[in-house]
């Protein structure tokens, strides 16, 4: 089987939640992804990515663009899994809602689901979530 580098990094991604089991979880799944495919980790991150100094005694990553970071360093961008937690578990959200989201959960971990779902998504979550935050 293939590895599906992009399930496999939305389900990494997961694994800064800051609850627990959601992190075990993805951790768990992000190894049984790897294990699946017949890859080895090691070949994975790509050995011959990184080099080692001059010195022998520090390995330095190769250069990537990265997002800028916020001047606090405390705020970064939610997960879609992180955003569906929170919709679940808000006072604010109505039952209703909350019952239609609750299927998309299995389906965020697989990486199955398409980019109307994560707006729509993303828009409840400032609806009932970020608004409930700043009342």
């Amino acid at each position: 089987m293939a590895l599906n580098r992009q399930q496999l990094a939305k389900i990494l991604e997961m694994m800064g939640s800051v609850h627990d089991g959601e992190a075990l979880a993805a951790a768990r799944r992000a190894h049984m992804l790897v294990k699946n495919s017949g890859v080895s980790w090691d070949t994975l991150l790509g050995a011959q990515s990184f080099s080692l100094a001059r010195n022998g005694a520090s390995a330095e990553a190769p250069q990537t663009a990265e997002r800028p970071r916020p001047t606090n360093g405390h705020v970064r961008e939610l997960t879609s899994y992180e955003m569906l937690y929170a919709l679940l578990h808000s006072n604010r959200t109505p039952a209703l809602i909350k019952k239609r989201l609750k299927p998309l959960e299995d389906k965020l971990v697989e990486g199955d689901v398409d980019d109307a779902v994560l707006q729509e998504l993303r828009a409840l979550f400032k609806r009932y979530v970020v608004v409930s935050a700043g009342a």
